[in-house]
């Protein structure tokens, strides 16, 4: 019986030891099926996100900016800009009777921008720039767009626009009946102006972004009309212009921000000066207020880029302003 019992005790302690052993190797296996495992914290690989917001709007002042309207979206903009300091408190000419310091003349562009896809933009605006008037439309594309792993570094648009001038340029002749107005005819192609621009720029980080802007405009004629004069007088620049516009954008607090901008041309000025603007963005709820301090009084790209009749240096600044406002057309869930 003590043989019995014995021999039965060591059939099971061989049998427990078994499937000791047996728990053992398996849960060696699981242990190495376990890639989450580890003795050591593995860095992550970084999420590669696009970058938003480098600046509020799609302007800098007056260049253009890094950002598009989104899809769907429609920012609606009126551009305001006042006379330059320098015409006086009352100083009494054939355009305007008393100036006060520029408050009284008003230059306004307005027009919209629509977003068709996530990568491209399209606008359409109408402006009254002293004795100029027309329409300006453009294309606005993205190449590639700066990610936040640092693979994508930069941010790189095209701009493509135009500009038709539908001014009805007049002259004063002296008949035999005494003086009569004569239309000076200017050809449909003289009246057109054509701007290419490559958009190059970077948000440094949350505070400050920047932006250079290769252009060449092409102008329908090297000569401007003198309202004072009635005729089109030369302006020593080519038709054909070169610039380089360089921007940025440092922000003050959540809502508001100081933007800057120069663009010197590199082909010769001729009678016009170089374009220089400060600006701040202050966000208001549903639209953005952009106040500017600048010497350009055009307000499309082939105007204050190479169209420049004052400077700085002798008080030609002007007050202006720009005011977006956006409205949903198509449901952003379309383009998802």
């Amino acid at each position: 019986m003590v043989i019995m019992k014995y021999k039965i005790m060591t059939e099971m302690i061989k049998k427990m030891g078994l499937m000791c052993i047996a728990g053992l190797m398996s849960s060696s296996i699981f242990a190495q099926e376990d890639s989450s495992f580890s003795l050591f914290d593995e860095p992550k690989a970084p999420i590669a996100e696009k970058v938003q917001f480098a600046f509020k709007t799609t302007k800098v002042v007056n260049l253009q900016s890094l950002e598009l309207v989104d899809a769907g979206v429609f920012d609606f903009k009126m551009s305001h800009r006042f006379g330059a300091l320098n015409s006086g408190a009352a100083k009494f000419n054939s355009e305007d009777a008393v100036n006060a310091f520029g408050l009284d003349v008003a230059t306004i562009r307005l027009g919209g921008e629509y977003g068709v896809n996530e990568n491209l933009m399209v606008g359409l605006g109408r402006y009254n720039v002293k004795s100029e008037k027309g329409v300006d439309a453009y294309v606005k594309y993205r190449l590639m767009h700066q990610t936040s792993d640092n693979k994508k570094p930069l941010s790189i648009l095209l701009l493509g626009a135009v500009d038709y001038k539908n001014t009805q340029y007049n002259q004063t002749v002296i008949g035999i009946a005494g003086p009569a107005t004569m239309h000076l005819g200017v050809a449909g192609k003289n009246r057109l102006s054509y701007v290419g621009q490559v958009i190059i720029g970077k948000k440094v980080n949350d505070d400050f972004s920047w932006v250079i802007s290769p252009t060449v405009v092409r102008s329908g004629m090297n000569q401007v009309y003198s309202a004072a004069n009635e005729s089109f007088v030369s302006t020593g620049t080519s038709q054909t212009q070169f610039a380089l516009g360089m921007g940025f954008r440092n922000k003050l607090s959540a809502r508001t921000s100081l933007n800057m901008e120069y663009i010197p041309i590199l082909n010769g000025n001729g009678d016009f000066y170089n374009s220089f603007s400060v600006g701040f963005d202050i966000e208001t709820g549903g639209h953005v207020f952009q106040v500017d301090f600048t010497n350009s009084l055009g307000l499309n790209e082939s105007m204050f880029i190479s169209r420049n009749t004052e400077r700085w240096g002798a008080a030609g600044v002007r007050l202006g302003f720009n005011l977006h406002r956006v409205f949903t057309v198509v449901d952003p869930s379309h383009f998802q």
